[in-house]
């Protein structure tokens, strides 16, 4: 069966697979997706890749697995101002724009034949597993990449300088990605962000001068009330397919760590305390999740999540 990913009927049916990590509902997705687009590759861990145009110097990435409990189709809706979200969302589900909206532009993309290093990385929800594997395994595919951008963060405006890493992309060329994407749009307001977690891109910080994530138009990702701004999305593509990447600024040395000031061990001790007053005062510790837009269905959740093993890799739900 082919599948015509163009337009927002191809975004929306991308959205209708709920696709966990392993699950045969995300082997499915691959082979009928991505496996039939001509030159698509797979390496040794499942992650799908395609060069376009000769030697590029711009990695552009996503990532196939999305937060559910089970594979499966799923319904989707779309309300009046263009914003889709789950029919009948319930505890276990999320609507998967995460990263359904960077896969349905970066292979509207490839379609369009705008130069770039493609990768679809598996199992990012899981702590960016296949972005791992090749940083450890086969870093010689990011040779000759200057930056690595991924289509994946919350919102419509970030482009994001550090991650779990530190700093991740400098502010040079930030501000000359924000720029070019503002002056192809005059709606766009991205600007440099320094509030990123991780995603895969994160991964290749030590290899990749210029390493970063923008905003695709999702919310509340990894729960059953997740939303995306479709209008957003399709204005990103069509900048997307106009975009050049000759002027950006590469300034930053991938062999210096900056900001190396932050760690996890100062975030695990951030937590010991936190647990110690959520204990203390959880009524308090409640409505401040709830202020904060995290409901009881995104809660349970998180903890399904880290019953099934997912510990340290779990990231909080505004992280991307």
């Amino acid at each position: 069966m082919e599948h015509d990913v163009s337009g927002r009927r191809g975004l929306l049916e991308i959205l209708s697979w709920a696709r966990p990590h392993e699950s045969d509902t995300e082997q499915a997705f691959c082979r009928e997706f991505l496996d039939r687009v001509p030159g698509m590759k797979a390496d040794a861990f499942g992650n799908r890749m395609i060069a376009v145009g000769k030697a590029p110097r711009i990695l552009w990435s996503c990532h196939v697995d999305t937060v559910a409990a089970r594979g499966g189709a799923q319904e989707v809706t779309v309300s009046d101002p263009g914003i889709a979200a789950l029919r009948h969302g319930k505890s276990g589900m999320s609507l998967g724009a995460d990263d359904g909206a960077g896969l349905w532009i970066m292979l509207n993309m490839i379609a369009a034949s705008r130069p770039g290093l493609y990768v679809f990385h598996r199992g990012e929800e899981h702590g960016c597993l296949g972005s791992q594997w090749i940083r450890r395994t086969t870093p010689q595919v990011l040779g000759g990449i200057d930056a690595a951008i991924a289509l994946d963060r919350a919102g419509l405006f970030d482009v994001i300088t550090h991650q779990s890493y530190g700093r991740t992309c400098s502010d040079a060329f930030a501000i000359s990605l924000a720029s070019a994407l503002n002056e192809l749009d005059a709606g766009f307001r991205y600007r440099p962000d320094n509030s990123g977690v991780f995603t895969d891109t994160n991964e290749y910080a030590g290899l990749v001068p210029e390493c970063t994530n923008i905003s695709v138009g999702y919310y509340s990702q990894h729960g059953p009330r997740e939303t995306l701004d479709l209008g957003h999305c399709e204005k990103l593509l069509a900048v997307m397919l106009r975009f050049e990447t000759e002027n950006l600024v590469i300034a930053r040395d991938p062999s210096l760590c900056d900001d190396a000031a932050w760690s996890w061990q100062d975030e695990l001790g951030n937590r010991a305390d936190l647990a110690a007053l959520v204990a203390e005062h959880p009524l308090l510790a409640a409505e401040m999740l709830l202020e904060a837009g995290i409901t009881s269905d995104d809660f349970w959740l998180a903890a399904w999540e880290r019953e099934r093993g997912g510990g340290a890799d779990y990231r909080p739900l505004s992280s991307l």
